[in-house]
C-alpha cells in the first residue's frame, strides 16, 4: 500500500472518530468495538488480504484514536481567541480610526486586520443578507482567494510560476502577522499555502490529500475544532470547494470580461459552493442574491488588500497613511452602498432557521453532482 493512501486513511479515520464522539458521546464500548474490528481486518490481511483489509485496519484504528482523543480533550471554547501580535494590530486599527469615517474604518479593519468589533449590526446584517459576509472574516476562503489572486497577478506580470508562488506564500505569511496571528488565521493560512503549493505544482485536483492531512494534525491538536469552530469548518470546506468547483464556475461566469475580476468571483463562488450549508446551519439565513452581489463585492477585495498592505508599510507617517486610506474610503463607500442596495430587496434572502437537515443532505448530493460534472467533462479547465 502506498504511504500517501495510508496517511489519507489515517486522517479520514481520525476525523470520523472525532465527529462520531461529538454526535454519540463518549463510550468505551464503542472504542472497544472499533479496535476489535481493526484487529479482525489486520488478521484478514495477514491471511491473504489484497491490501484493502489493511486500509480498513488503519481507518478503524485511527477512528478509535480520534474517538478517544475527542472524548478526553478539555477546552473552554467560550474564551476569546488569543492574538499574539495584539499591540501592532491595535496600533494599526487605531490609526485607521483616526483617518477614516466610522463605518468605512470599521469595514477596513474587519477586512484587512480581522477586527470586527466596530462594524455596526446594520452593516453585518446587510452583508449576511447578500451572502458577502465572508469578506469580513479571516478564513480559508478569504486567504485562499487572496493567495491565488496574488499568485495569478504575479504570473500576469511575467514572473515564473515558482517566483509567483514564493511571492504569494510570503504575502500570506505577512498577512497572518498583520492580523495578529490568531489561531484561526494561522489555520486558514496553512490551508491557503497548501492550495498555493498544489497550484504551483499544477495538481490542484490532487490537493485534497495534503489538505486532509493538515486537517488531521489540526484536529489532533484540538479535537473541538471539527464541531465547534465555524472558522475551521469554513476554511476546510472553502479550500475543498476551490479545488473541485473552480473550473465549473469558470465555465458559468465566462461572460465577465476582465480576467482578474472573473478569477476573484470564480474563487468566491467555488468556495461558497461547499460552505453555504454550514453558514445556513449557524446563522439561519440563505442568501438568494449572493451570486449577483458577489460579482460586485468580491473584486473590491483586490484594491482594498493592496492599499491596506501599503498603508501598513507607511503607517508611521500620518501624511503617507492618508494617501493610501482615502482611496480605500471611496472603494468602501461604494461597497457599503452596493451591499445596502442588494440587501434592500425583499427576496434577497430567506430565513430558514438553523436547517441542520440540509447540511447533512446537501453534501452527498453535491458529491453526486461533482461525479456528473466529471463524467460529462464539464469540470475541465477552460484555459
Amino acid at each position: 500500500m502506498k504511504s500517501a493512501r495510508a496517511l489519507v486513511g489515517l486522517s479520514f479515520g481520525f476525523l470520523i472518530g472525532v465527529l462520531a464522539q461529538s454526535i454519540l458521546g463518549f463510550s468505551f464500548w464503542l472504542i472497544f468495538g472499533l479496535v476489535l474490528a481493526a484487529i479482525i481486518c489486520s488478521v484478514l490481511e495477514i491471511f491473504g488480504g489484497s491490501g484493502r483489509s489493511f486500509l480498513f485496519f488503519i481507518i478503524l484504528f485511527s477512528a478509535a484514536l480520534g474517538f478517544l482523543r475527542a472524548g478526553t480533550y478539555k477546552e473552554d471554547f467560550s474564551k476569546e481567541e488569543k492574538v499574539f501580535w495584539n499591540t501592532s494590530r491595535e496600533y494599526l486599527v487605531n490609526r485607521t480610526k483616526s483617518i477614516l469615517p466610522q463605518n468605512e474604518g470599521a469595514l477596513f479593519n474587519a477586512m484587512v486586520f480581522g477586527y470586527e468589533k466596530d462594524v455596526s449590526q446594520k452593516i453585518k446584517e446587510d452583508f449576511n443578507i447578500t451572502g458577502t459576509r465572508h469578506v469580513l472574516a479571516i478564513s480559508g476562503m478569504n486567504i485562499s482567494i487572496i493567495a491565488l489572486m496574488i499568485m495569478n497577478f504575479g504570473l500576469w506580470l511575467g514572473l515564473w510560476r515558482r517566483q509567483a508562488f514564493y511571492v504569494a506564500v510570503l504575502a500570506v505569511i505577512a498577512f497572518i502577522f498583520l492580523v495578529g496571528s490568531p489561531a484561526s488565521a494561522v489555520r486558514a493560512g496553512i490551508m491557503g499555502i497548501l492550495l498555493l503549493w498544489a497550484k504551483n505544482k499544477g495538481r490542484l485536483m490532487q490537493a485534497w490529500r495534503p489538505i486532509m492531512l493538515a486537517a488531521f494534525f489540526m484536529v489532533a491538536l484540538n479535537p473541538k475544532l471539527l464541531v465547534f469552530s465555524i472558522g475551521f469548518q469554513l476554511s476546510f470546506l472553502a479550500v475543498i470547494g476551490i479545488i473541485y468547483f473552480k473550473n465549473f464556475w469558470d465555465r458559468i461566469l465566462f461572460f465577465i470580461p476582465i480576467k482578474p475580476m472573473r478569477e476573484l468571483v470564480v474563487l468566491s463562488m467555488a468556495a461558497q459552493t461547499t460552505t453555504w450549508p454550514v453558514i445556513l446551519y449557524n446563522f439561519g439565513t440563505l442568501s438568494v442574491i449572493s451570486p449577483i452581489a458577489n460579482i460586485f463585492v468580491v473584486p473590491m477585495l483586490n484594491p482594498i488588500m493592496f492599499l491596506g498592505l501599503g498603508f501598513v508599510a507607511v503607517s508611521f507617517s500620518s501624511y503617507l497613511s492618508q494617501i493610501f486610506l482615502w482611496p480605500v474610503w471611496l472603494i468602501l463607500k461604494a461597497n457599503i452602498k452596493i451591499v445596502e442596495f442588494f440587501a434592500s430587496f425583499n427576496w434577497a434572502s430567506i430565513n430558514l432557521g438553523k436547517a441542520g437537515l440540509i447540511t447533512f443532505i446537501f453534501y452527498p448530493f453535491l458529491y453526486l453532482f461533482w461525479l456528473y460534472l466529471e463524467k460529462h467533462n464539464l469540470n475541465d479547465s477552460v484555459n
